[in-house]
């Protein structure tokens, strides 16, 4: 069991091992993150008119804030200890954060650059601030779909029903899945990371989200050793390149329920594998 301490970043460096905020050096005190969604609105001229004329809005880059307080005997110990975090914290990688107030909720986003100062009249202590920037704008679950299980769906405070949401499924041809994100998952103009596996013995099938009337179609034959993999528009028949065999569509996801229809196939077996997104 993994216990985690509410008042603790825990940071991630590229791949490298998950430490505590308390690892970094003695008596350093993390005392919370701040962050906000940031909508970026687009405006073109018109010149017989006044004024602007609105052309889209999207979520921007956001600026996560880590507040510190750092704790020391002298001035020696400062020295020490300030060189202890920059050696954490003036990495050129990318960051994966999480709190101990919401463990289940992670942020990837990349350092910049920050100041420690220790003023004469603050004897035997300091804080100070590190901001990253956030260039997604978002928030991720630390576990796609296909991860989590019953303890982690409770954790995330997800409003279910009566039953765990699935993402797995055999032999149905109407299932719903569950997407607690903020937002619509949209895999080709958002890029965002949605993977649909499927395994089928037959022929040309379809399968349609009718509730964002979103639909992808496979129309070759497969066989029960074959595995599809469709990554937006992308299809990969056993890992190797297979989108000219379908009908170039794809599947996006709407927040909350989205209802699904399978067409010309019985025995289809489906996984979807994504991150909910969160707005600060």
């Amino acid at each position: 069991m993994v216990v985690i301490a509410v008042n603790i970043l825990y940071i991630k460096i590229d791949d490298q091992k998950e430490m505590a905020s308390t690892d970094i050096t003695d008596h350093l005190t993390f005392l919370g993150l701040t962050e906000s969604p940031s909508i970026v609105n687009n405006y073109r001229d018109n010149s017989q008119q006044d004024g602007q004329i609105w052309s889209y809005s999207r979520y921007g880059q956001t600026t996560i804030t880590a507040k510190f307080l750092l704790q020391f005997f002298d001035r020696k110990d400062f020295k020490m200890a300030k060189h202890e975090i920059y050696r954490v914290f003036a990495q050129k990688g990318i960051f994966r954060l999480r709190t101990g107030v919401e463990p289940d909720i992670v942020r990837y986003c990349r350092a910049s650059s920050f100041e420690i100062k220790s003023e004469p009249e603050e004897v035997n202590y300091c804080t100070f601030e590190v901001p990253f920037e956030n260039p997604s704008g978002m928030r991720f679950s630390k576990l796609h779909t296909d991860e989590m299980k019953d303890e982690d769906f409770l954790d995330l405070n997800m409003n279910m029903d009566e039953e765990t949401p699935s993402y797995h499924f055999k032999g149905q041809n109407k299932f719903s899945i569950l997407n607690d994100s903020d937002i619509t998952i949209d895999p080709v103009e958002q890029r965002h990371d949605l993977k649909i596996t499927i395994k089928h013995n037959g022929g040309k099938f379809t399968v349609k989200n009718t509730t964002t009337n979103t639909s992808w179609t496979y129309n070759q034959n497969l066989s029960g050793n074959d595995t599809l993999l469709l990554k937006g528009r992308r299809t990969f028949k056993n890992n190797n390149p297979d989108s000219a065999n379908t009908d170039y569509g794809y599947i996006t996801l709407a927040p909350g329920k989205n209802n699904f229809e399978v067409t010309g196939a019985d025995n289809l077996e489906i996984t979807f594998s994504f991150p909910f997104m969160y707005l600060g």
